[in-house]
């Protein structure tokens, strides 16, 4: 048979043991075999090799000058490989998770739930990032984007689509007169962020309805300056219900119209393929996931 083509790992892993030993049955019970099946794979050893690596003593097994010979590079290289690997064990237990987030998700709905993420997960720092990643070029961890789920090289776990309510403060209702219908949203300003533009049109649009020309218009930056902007009682915003669960629960905010519209995307979990297996998103991975569902069925919210 050749010899060119290394033995398995098994086989090598029970020559290195039975070298220890110098004794089948000793080294079958820390191999957890039947000393006949460890036997057969010392055999399958020695006719590969075409020599043999131990000779039978009244004792036991002792050494060929083969045998000797191989078991002392055998043994440095597989104590080496478990080195390495707890090494490699260790860092990734101790390496932190980053979360990549859109702002709006990490302030109102990913940081209120961070105390009972950090007590699961006491034995892993969590670092919440906020910065814009290119999702197919860049090394991360994991992260919530906003989008059709469509993202070569990484890998989406669905977790909701995005929800559309107008809301405003109930002081804010109290100084502009009742609001009943479209119509009256042209006594109300109405916020909006610049890297959203379009959600005043999609809710009118599942309001089968027209905004009121010449209302007046308040832009702002971010969809956090909107929400924080609604509860000063700046005006009237279309936000995704889901985050302001909070500030509506309060009482801080009101749905000032019945009308929900559909956003354009969904919220996913987003992670390079394969990255799963690390023990650190798996674990964050579930819990998204399960609290995901918990809050959507709170809520009675669509998924």
């Amino acid at each position: 048979m050749s010899t060119q083509a290394l033995p398995s790992i098994n086989h090598l892993r029970s020559f290195q043991v039975i070298g220890h030993h110098l004794n089948l049955v000793h080294a079958a019970r820390e191999l957890h075999l039947s000393p006949s099946a460890l036997s057969y794979q010392l055999g399958v050893l020695e006719e590969r090799l075409g020599t043999r690596l131990f000779t039978r003593t009244g004792r036991g097994l002792a050494f060929t000058e083969a045998g000797r010979l191989l078991h002392g590079e055998v043994d440095q290289c597989l104590q080496r490989l478990w080195s390495a690997w707890q090494r490699v064990a260790a860092n990734e237990r101790s390496a932190p998770l980053v979360v990549n987030s859109l702002p709006t998700f990490a302030m109102h709905w990913l940081l209120p739930r961070l105390t009972a993420v950090q007590e699961q997960f006491a034995n892993v720092e969590i670092r919440v990032s906020i910065a814009q990643v290119d999702l197919e070029r860049e090394a991360l961890d994991c992260a919530i984007a906003y989008g059709d789920g469509h993202w070569p090289g990484v890998h989406c776990d669905f977790l909701r689509e995005e929800s559309l309510i107008v809301v405003c403060s109930p002081e804010t209702l109290s100084a502009n007169g009742p609001l009943s219908s479209v119509a009256d949203l042209a006594r109300f300003t109405l916020l909006s962020a610049k890297t959203r533009p379009d959600d005043w049109a999609l809710w009118a649009d599942a309001a089968q309805d027209t905004l009121p020309p010449g209302g007046r218009h308040l832009l702002l930056a971010s969809r956090n300056m909107v929400i924080q902007a609604a509860c000063e009682s700046l005006g009237v915003a279309v936000v995704d219900p889901a985050m302001v669960r909070t500030e509506l629960s309060s009482g801080r905010l009101v749905q000032a119209l019945p009308q929900t519209a559909k956003g354009q995307g969904s919220y996913y979990l987003v992670y390079p393929a394969g990255e799963e297996s690390l023990a650190r998103v798996a674990a964050f991975r579930t819990w998204l996931l399960a609290e995901m569902a918990r809050d959507t069925a709170v809520s009675g919210l669509s998924v």
